[in-house]
């Protein structure tokens, strides 16, 4: 998950319109100007306190848990940048825990696609590439903001590339490019594009000698490695194909040790 781009959406500003009264929109856009100022323990008290005046559900709650599952995303993207990869998958958890719950309650059709799009994220970052990409597509024509639409094209295509439905990926990419020209998802998208299988590069040289002695290494050690020069001029080496993303994921932890920079390709 590390260096990860989420897709983190716009908040509902002033909170649901529906709510019970004034004091608890207050509530809610308190805690989302928490969460704006990377104020997680705010945020989440804020989400908490209406929850509290809220026991039995009614209107808002599903959107207070919406934005406590925020509150646990961004965390997890805290904790995965420290190294903490442990706390990070917890509060992926907890996030997804909390949307699915969000869900079984009543909200209006923006905060229900928000919500969605809140487990998509947390799946993705979960390897639940099946859920992700299924959450992404419920959320998709609820979502307004053209850069978080962009980046929900080309997750759901790389979903379904990590899921070996290559054709539908190729789909996906390809109105990912159509509809958002020039987005830093498009350009993304033209290096999956036409892919069948995946490669772990383990490392990019300046020299092509030296990338042939780590083929030649590779190979003694039984693996199918290859060269492959890159437009810049470097010579990367790669190892592969493997045809399925779990496979590519094995083969890039056996590599890790000796290549700690080793990539999963495209």
């Amino acid at each position: 998950m590390r260096n990860a781009r989420w897709i983190l959406l716009a908040a509902v500003a002033a909170g649901c319109a529906s709510t019970t009264n004034p004091q608890s929109r207050q509530e809610l856009h308190a805690g989302y100007q928490a969460l704006g100022e990377q104020n997680y323990d705010g945020a989440m008290n804020h989400a908490e306190a209406f929850l509290r005046d809220h026991p039995n559900g009614g209107p808002g709650t599903a959107e207070a848990l919406y934005l406590q599952g925020r509150v646990y995303e961004q965390r997890a993207t805290v904790d995965d940048s420290s190294g903490r990869a442990r706390e990070a998958q917890q509060d992926l958890q907890y996030g997804r825990e909390t949307y699915e719950h969000a869900l079984t309650l009543p909200a209006s059709v923006n905060v229900q696609a928000l919500i969605h799009a809140g487990v998509a994220n947390c799946a993705y970052f979960q390897d639940d590439y099946a859920a992700a990409m299924d959450e992404w597509a419920k959320a998709y024509d609820g979502i307004t903001q053209p850069d978080a639409r962009a980046w929900m094209l080309y997750r759901i295509g790389l979903c379904q590339q990590r899921l070996g439905r290559f054709e539908q990926a190729d789909h996906s990419f390809a109105l990912c490019r159509q509809q958002f020209p020039g987005s830093v998802p498009a350009q993304r998208a033209v290096s999956h594009q036409g892919a069948r299988a995946f490669y772990v590069q383990v490392g990019a040289f300046a020299e092509r000698a030296n990338a042939d002695k780590i083929v030649a290494s590779l190979r003694s050690q039984g693996y199918r490695a290859e060269r492959k020069g890159e437009a810049s001029g470097r010579q990367a080496v790669r190892v592969g194909p493997a045809y399925n993303y779990a496979d590519a994921k094995t083969l890039q932890s056996r590599l890790l040790s000796a290549y700690p920079g080793a990539l999963i390709e495209p």
